[in-house]
């Protein structure tokens, strides 16, 4: 085969053609030109951001016959070897065939013989994350004390499955995923060079859809340059990767705005018509919220070309941020329903009619802070925005606002928005009830008082019983929290005690004279076999 696809044609030769690693690659630059080089490297990072890129082009600045060099002149013996791939001096291990302690014996056997024609015997292992512990115990003592001239490079995906003591023995490297300005400009330079005719926007789909790997990038430009078009468009481009028009989108977002399910089903199916997979769609559109969001609180973002994001902008005006985190959160509960269910357009298809009907969903913390602060009550609330409300919010928020229903019913107050004499003369029996489910002592004392008067908010109640004045005076706190739950208002309730003159204070009450005074006071001590202390 004589075609070199663009990965292997394009790959960078020098630190210059390594794109968005800047930082590492200026700390490697400072190192070989001060002769700071360390005995073992660890390169970590996404799929194809440049790991092992970086280290053949070290390995050529370190055995480049001009070197140690942060130039190397690729046409010497040694470069040309590095860059192929068959240097007796660079030895590339694939972690994930040689994971065993013999496969590491063997190395350390390597470290016996001396270089051929280069200054350092270099050992570059990927994917090192695929060592067994044994293996990476073997290497524990050789990897702290190298023979001379001899360099260790490792390369992950997956650092934390690295042992501590590895890590720490190595000069660690985090590699950045490549931006997709970054990617597009690479893609532009590549098409001019090919002379490949491309939208703009479909190098931006292209770079979007590599999701920061410049690899991944060049694998799909393959794929785009095997379609065969003179000129390839963004629609090409999503049509070969079975990727949604973000004009299905922006009409998906004015259906909602509009309240218009049908629309949203009809937009549905020309996405289920292409056979386009529903999980992947629905991470577009996620991806697509994501963006809409970022323009809602004026974040800029780089994944999009300023077409799209005005054609956002105009959208953006018809949604609260809170709708948007909404339909987010929405989306993502529907791809976990999508996976428990046998048929995923009846799913796909309920979430999508919900969404066109927003507007009827009001904050439930808004909800919820009404019926605290005592502003609205149970009933008016309108059921159908309740049962809106329960079925639509995360499960914990469910359950808080059930059993702020299930308390405020079972304790439901008059639609009254100011407490009267009359107000409070209508409730009266309901009131004693509860005091007396509250207070079971005081309860009867409760019963029998009388209303003097009902002024400036406050409720005076009188009694001619010294012991019923006593006893409920010291309940008075309880008596008008059970006063506010009831209706929702606070007042102050005021006990007075009024003695019937021919009536003769028993200064010293017995437990007899208790008795003979408050029938229910004496059955309670009788029950509980009270004393006078």
């Amino acid at each position: 085969m004589s075609y070199i696809v663009l990965a292997r044609k394009y790959r960078p030769q020098n630190f210059t053609e390594v794109y968005a690693q800047d930082h590492i690659v200026q700390i490697i630059k400072n190192a070989i030109e001060s002769e700071r080089i360390g005995q073992a490297y660890l390169f970590t990072g996404s799929r194809g951001v440049g790991k092992t890129s970086l280290a053949r082009i070290f390995a050529k600045s370190l055995n480049c016959i001009h070197g140690p060099t942060i130039s190397p002149c690729g046409i010497c013996t040694n470069c040309v070897e590095i860059t192929q791939g068959n240097s007796a001096d660079v030895i590339e291990i694939d972690g994930a065939s040689n994971t065993s302690v013999d496969d590491i014996r063997d190395l350390q056997k390597e470290l016996m013989y001396s270089t051929n024609n280069s200054k350092f015997k270099i050992f570059i292992i990927d994917e090192v994350h695929m060592l067994s512990k044994n293996a990476f115990n073997a290497l524990l003592k050789t990897l702290e004390e190298p023979p001379k001239n001899v360099l260790f490079i490792f390369a992950t995906t997956e650092p934390h499955k690295i042992l501590p003591t590895i890590i720490s023995r190595c000069q660690r490297f985090d590699f950045k995923r490549i931006p997709v300005e970054a990617i597009v400009a690479r893609l532009k330079e590549i098409c001019k060079i090919e002379q490949i005719s491309i939208d703009e926007e479909a190098l931006f789909v292209i770079a979007k859809k590599a999701d920061g790997g410049m690899r991944d990038a060049l694998s799909l430009m393959d794929q785009v340059i095997s379609y065969g078009n003179k000129h390839t468009t963004s629609e090409n481009v999503r049509t070969i990767f079975g990727m949604v028009d973000n004009d299905i989108f922006h009409n998906m977002m004015k259906a909602i705005a509009n309240h218009n399910p049908a629309e949203m089903i009809k937009l549905l199916a020309i996405v289920t018509d292409k056979g386009l997979d529903i999980n992947e769609f629905i991470n577009s559109y996620l991806d697509y919220l994501r963006n809409m969001l970022l323009i809602h609180l004026n974040i800029p973002t780089k994944d999009l070309n300023q077409i799209q994001v005005d054609m956002m902008k105009e959208i953006c005006k018809e949604f609260s941020q809170d709708e948007l985190i909404y339909i987010m959160s929405y989306l993502i509960e529907t791809k976990s329903q999508i996976r428990q269910s046998h048929n995923s357009n009846i799913v796909i298809e309920m979430c999508f009619i919900k969404l066109s009907k927003i507007s009827e969903m009001k904050s439930i913390n808004h909800i919820l802070e009404q019926l605290e602060s005592g502003s609205i009550t149970v009933q008016q609330i309108p059921i159908t925005k309740l049962t809106t409300q329960i079925q639509d919010i995360s499960q914990k928020q469910t359950q808080a606002i059930q059993e702020k229903i299930i308390k405020d019913v079972k304790n439901t107050s008059p639609l009254v928005y100011e407490i009267t004499l009359e107000a409070i003369k209508e409730n009266w029996a309901a009131i004693c009830e509860k005091i007396n489910k509250e207070f079971s002592v005081i309860g009867a004392f409760f019963q029998n008082l009388t209303i003097k008067a009902f002024e400036n908010n406050g409720l005076h109640l009188i009694t001619n019983q010294t012991i019923a004045f006593e006893m409920l005076k010291k309940q008075t706190a309880g008596i008008e929290e059970i006063f506010y739950k009831h209706f929702n208002l606070k007042i102050k309730v005021f006990f007075e005690l009024v003695q019937d003159k021919t009536v003769n204070v028993i200064k010293n009450p017995t437990l007899q004279d208790i008795k003979n005074e408050s029938p229910n006071l004496a059955q309670f001590i009788e029950m509980t076999d009270s004393r006078i202390t």
